[in-house]
């Protein structure tokens, strides 16, 4: 079994288990502030050996759950209007987001999306579009000949048109937490700039590259706010409430779940996971992935 394989089978065994666990005792009962759950994707497609990859088929198959759960996947300008003019939300809604502006969203997510009826988000970096260089997280798959194609500038019209709104990722992928305050003023403003004049419409929604809490500081929800952003989206695993920080919406990171596993993370089973999101748990998490041999930048 390769190293990513046997990280999935813990991961999803971990998943399974504190979900399990949390059911078992009620803890899931007293979610009753939760009015918004989050999914993070990144790849969909086949290749073998890709990491942070969903199958074509299992993401179809985690589409269709919601529906049968009884989710209602909402658009973000619904997201805005429940942040910005207070405007409730549908019961059970969830914001289906893509981060790093993968070819393969295009072309093998959003024909499902639209079958499913259900609107998206991507977040782009800016940097990336039209390139041929791999994203840092994706240079050991390049190197071992694993291409991810990244969207071009002129595939992001289709994308709006296939009612998936395109948002920031900044421009080089890299945490805010690891620039200087210049680098991160340019990240944040420049790629809102360069997206809005390339869509014709205000961005309005960031998402913080990595995004645990180790990956960006308070005074960057402050740049966000001056550059003109109204929301942004982190990586810390959880469900939003009507109080939570527009400038740090939780996110749940998708991976190939079985069906039952994917459940308990909607339902808020497994919110118990975000310790890894914290500074202390990012380092126990570089040092598990270390450990296996799945390290990348």
């Amino acid at each position: 079994m390769r190293a990513e394989e046997l990280k999935q089978v813990l991961k999803n065994g971990v998943y399974r288990s504190i979900g399990e666990a949390a059911r078992g005792i009620g803890a899931v009962d007293g979610l009753l502030d939760r009015t918004l759950c989050v999914l993070t994707y990144h790849k969909v497609n086949n290749l073998e050996g890709n990491s942070v990859t969903v199958p074509v088929s299992r993401f179809e198959e985690q589409m269709a759950q919601l529906g049968e759960l009884g989710y209602k996947a909402v658009s973000l300008d619904d997201v805005l209007a429940c942040y910005l003019d207070r405007k409730p939300l549908p019961p059970q809604a969830v914001l289906i987001t893509f981060d790093d502006g993968y070819a393969d969203n295009l072309e093998n997510a959003v024909p499902i999306l639209q079958r499913y009826g259900h609107p998206a988000v991507l977040f782009v970096p800016i940097g990336y579009l039209g390139g041929r260089r791999p994203l840092p997280h994706d240079e050991h798959l390049a190197a071992r000949g694993i291409v991810n194609r990244i969207l071009d500038w002129s595939e992001l019209d289709e994308l709006e048109r296939a009612g998936v709104s395109v948002e920031s990722h900044g421009i080089g992928h890299r945490p805010l937490a690891d620039l200087e305050l210049d680098e991160a003023v340019r990240e944040i403003t420049l790629s809102k700039l360069r997206l809005e004049d390339a869509l014709g419409r205000p961005v309005r929604a960031y998402a913080y590259v990595k995004g645990s809490e180790a990956h960006y500081r308070p005074v960057h929800l402050s740049l966000l706010r001056q550059a003109g952003y109204d929301v942004a989206f982190t990586s810390i695993s959880g469900g939003n409430g009507p109080r939570t920080d527009p400038l740090q919406l939780h996110r749940y990171n998708v991976e190939p779940y079985p069906p039952r596993t994917f459940e308990l993370v909607l339902s808020g089973a497994c919110d118990l996971i975000a310790l890894k999101d914290t500074i202390a748990g990012t380092h126990a998490r570089r040092w598990f992935n270390a450990a296996l041999g799945t390290s990348t930048k």
